[in-house]
């Protein structure tokens, strides 16, 4: 490096920048040239202005860089504990098989995990595997039918096999993914509105989560995650024809996700937001409507798909509260999960935006009047507002967060144990 008039030779050296940061500070030390004589020990600080020297600022690290690397780390950490829990753990330890009087699809008499993609199927993943292979089914007769489960997940999984993937692998794949993407969404979301501190912690939430388990294995909680995180990211954006995309594949999902309808309106409504806005709302139920018309069309019953509900057992509100006064675990976590995240959202209603806590409290709605409580607490994790409004509060007190990372981490290993033993989980 040379200055215009200015000689420098084997007397001369010029500082580096910690030096400068120590005497002007960060925001000054690139403007000047600290001039050391070894013969004298003179020092001179001139501007890189009289120096004539071009300076080049040093480049700020990425944010974007930082996060994407924090979301990747936590879905990679996450993901390896439920692999390690199903793949290496539950077939060393479980020896004794589970006994059902009324077996669920696909489980065989005398069953012991090995590795392998199938331990991923169990429970849902066997409707989906049915679905993706021999299509939907139906009868007005009181058994289990695979009209059940909404098609777009089945869908996805049929299209990577006709690439020559075997069905579980492409279901694990497509979750695993999606949540992945979830995971991204969420965290740039959240750093747009909080900062990267509320959404690190979000993000730690949703990947550590016990129930996070259900976004690797063959279930839709990943893809649901992604699709309505997307959907209403795209909202508070104004971004309604995206908005409007991601709603209708939501609907076409889960049932929950019809709780984006009434989001949007309402939301729409509140804020004066433009005739595009409602059409968003609107739209979105076209994932819905299309599931009725393929129903009406091939089954010969529009509603199939809830009538066939009752064939699937579900504990009442009064039961669960008895066990819960009881100090039964799995009902404290459904009470917890529901009745706590309507709290939390109340608790939290000044600092989340108006689309956060409609569709928050318009799904909490959905779930405790559904009927459909004997999954409930895992339907409640799939309402990314709650994990949202939990990472905010971490990142207040982010002592109680490490605790409870560590707790979620200690039980995500064990649900994955229970999965893979064909043990129910939620």
């Amino acid at each position: 490096m040379a200055a215009k008039g200015f000689p420098i030779n084997s007397d001369v050296k010029i500082s580096s920048t910690p030096v400068l940061t120590y005497i002007f500070g960060d925001g000054s030390a690139a403007d000047y040239t600290l001039i050391l004589n070894l013969e004298s020990c003179a020092a001179l600080a001139m501007t890189n202005t009289d120096l004539g020297l071009e300076v080049i600022p040093p480049r700020p690290r990425s944010k974007s860089r930082d996060g994407l690397i924090f979301v990747i780390a936590m879905w990679f950490l996450s993901r390896s504990i439920i692999a390690i829990g199903m793949q290496v753990i539950a077939p060393l330890v479980c020896k004794n098989p589970p006994v059902y009087p009324w077996p669920p699809l696909g489980f065989v008499s005398g069953f012991l995990p090995k590795s392998g993609w199938e331990l991923f199927s169990h429970w849902d993943g066997k409707w989906y595997t049915q679905i993706a292979n021999l299509g939907y089914s139906y009868a007005n007769d009181g058994q289990q039918h695979s009209v059940a489960f909404y098609p777009l997940f089945p869908l996805l999984i049929r299209g990577l096999m006709t690439l020559g993937m075997r069905a579980d692998a492409a279901g694990v794949l497509i979750n695993s993914l999606a949540f992945l993407g979830a995971l991204l969404v969420v965290y740039f979301w959240v750093e747009e509105r909080y900062d990267a501190g509320a959404a690190k912690w979000t993000t730690a939430v949703l990947a550590w989560s016990p129930f996070s388990l259900f976004c690797t294995v063959m279930y839709t909680e990943g893809l649901f995650l992604f699709l309505t995180a997307s959907a209403l990211r795209a909202f508070e954006r104004g971004e309604y024809i995206w908005a409007a995309f991601w709603g209708a594949l939501t609907t076409a999902t889960r049932g929950p996700g019809v709780a984006l309808i009434p989001t949007f309106l309402l939301t729409a409504w509140r804020e004066k937001r433009p005739r595009l806005a409602y059409t968003a709302g609107f739209a979105s139920a076209i994932g819905f409507f299309s599931f009725i018309l393929y129903c009406a069309i091939n089954l010969e019953e529009p509603l199939a798909f809830i009538h066939i509900q009752k064939a699937w057992g579900q504990p009442t509100w009064l039961e669960i509260f008895k066990n819960f006064f009881s100090f039964r675990f799995y009902a404290a976590t459904k009470v917890g999960m529901v009745f706590g995240g309507c709290y939390l959202l109340w608790y939290l209603r000044k600092r989340l935006s108006i689309t956060i806590i409609c569709f928050g409290f318009c799904s909490l709605a959905l779930l405790v009047t559904s009927g459909a409580l004997q999954s409930v607490e895992r339907y409640a994790y799939g309402i990314v507002p709650l994990s949202i409004g939990l990472g905010l509060l971490l990142a207040a007190k982010p002592r109680w967060g490490y605790g409870l990372m560590g707790l979620f981490g200690v039980f995500l290993l064990y649900v994955s144990v229970r999965f893979a033993s064909w043990l129910w989980v939620a």
